[in-house]
């Protein structure tokens, strides 16, 4: 089963078939809705390069006999400047709508996106949502929740992006792509009208974020005006929680964010795991993680199998020494805490899931 199975699952019941084949590379057409940046390819070449192609294209056929890619087009990119000749796809039967759904799924669950990319991928799905509704299309609970679910993150969350993308001036959102604000602040600054958005910019254009935090979220807090209508009383409300449920939405996104970085920049992930009744060590093939930080793992074997772990943190620690039955006791130099007596052990930096960028 792969990777994007489990993605595709998600749509319900979008999937007709699903076939794979060696396709001739020129044959390969990127996705015209596919607004994601095509970053890194030479990184990634050298990455296949050395270990070959880990995963799958998934395509669709056109009508001109061409394949869409769905998912892979930094893949397919960097092969091509490789001089590959063909390269192994999964063909599925989907509808145009359930193709970007899946094209902005995969996206999202293989690469680290900047803010702006999420927007996009917002309003993509509303419009998607939107249309489907009005085919007649039954679809199980709110827009933005279906929403959240395709990007991994909450409602309230699709709200906050919704409102920053609205209202945020365009100055203020690339400080939010280079990180030179955070989300909470993007939000909040959202809420100010353009001249003040402004005057915060030209505040904060040469502060950096990590030392003079306290200053910019001073300033932000100094000129935000009262809330007088009803609707925006009510919008605020449940925009901005309080505060120990933020912190904690932003310590869960924070601890998502390290463990995705992490998978991207060392390679041969292996979970361990050591406490009074298991000791072990499993290989990662595939993963996924939801929003409410349950790591979902296939791992590798003589079948198929897999574990769900709830990740509690991630954490660097020293090396730990444990005694595998049957095996040599390991010391892994390179490993960070999920939880009591869980970890993940990372052999050397640079791998194979810089392919899932």
């Amino acid at each position: 089963m792969s990777y994007l199975k489990g993605i595709a699952d998600r749509i319900n019941g979008v999937e007709k078939q699903s076939f794979t084949q060696e396709i001739d590379i020129n044959s390969l057409v990127p996705s015209s809705n596919n607004f994601y940046g095509i970053r890194e390819i030479e990184e990634l070449a050298e990455s296949i390069k050395e270990s070959g192609l880990m995963h799958n294209l998934v395509t669709r056929k056109k009508d001109d006999g061409t394949y869409e890619i769905i998912s892979g087009e930094r893949r397919f990119h960097a092969a091509k400047s490789l001089g590959y000749k063909t390269l192994p796809c999964q063909v599925k039967e989907i509808s145009d709508l359930d193709a970007e759904i899946m094209l902005i799924q995969a996206n999202e669950a293989q690469r680290e996106l900047t803010p702006s990319e999420k927007m996009e991928g917002i309003k993509r799905l509303e419009a998607i949502y939107k249309q489907k509704r009005g085919n007649g299309e039954k679809l199980q609970g709110k827009t933005r929740d279906l929403i959240g679910k395709d990007l991994g993150i909450s409602g309230v969350q699709v709200g906050r992006y919704k409102k920053i993308d609205k209202d945020l001036i365009p100055d203020l959102k690339e400080k939010l792509d280079k990180e030179e604000i955070t989300l909470t602040q993007a939000h909040t600054l959202s809420s100010l009208n353009k001249d003040e958005q402004k005057i915060i910019n030209d505040e904060i254009k040469d502060l950096n974020i990590k030392v003079h935090k306290e200053e910019i979220e001073t300033l932000v807090e100094g000129i935000k005006q009262p809330v007088e209508r009803e609707l925006d009383k009510h919008l605020i409300d449940e925009m901005y929680l309080p505060k120990q449920v933020r912190d904690k939405e932003d310590k869960d996104e924070d601890i998502i964010y390290k463990f995705k970085k992490a998978l991207k920049e060392f390679e041969h992930p292996r979970l361990i795991i050591s406490n009074d009744f298991i000791k072990g060590m499993f290989y990662i093939k595939q993963f996924s993680i939801s929003t409410d930080k349950i790591l979902s793992i296939n791992t590798e074997g003589y079948k198929t199998s897999y574990l769900a772990i709830k990740i509690n943190c991630f954490e660097k620690v020293e090396r730990i020494s444990i005694e595998i039955e049957f095996g040599k006791p390991i010391e892994p130099k390179i490993l960070y805490k999920l939880s009591d007596g869980i970890y993940v052990w990372f052999k050397k930096k640079i791998g194979l899931f810089n392919q899932n960028k």
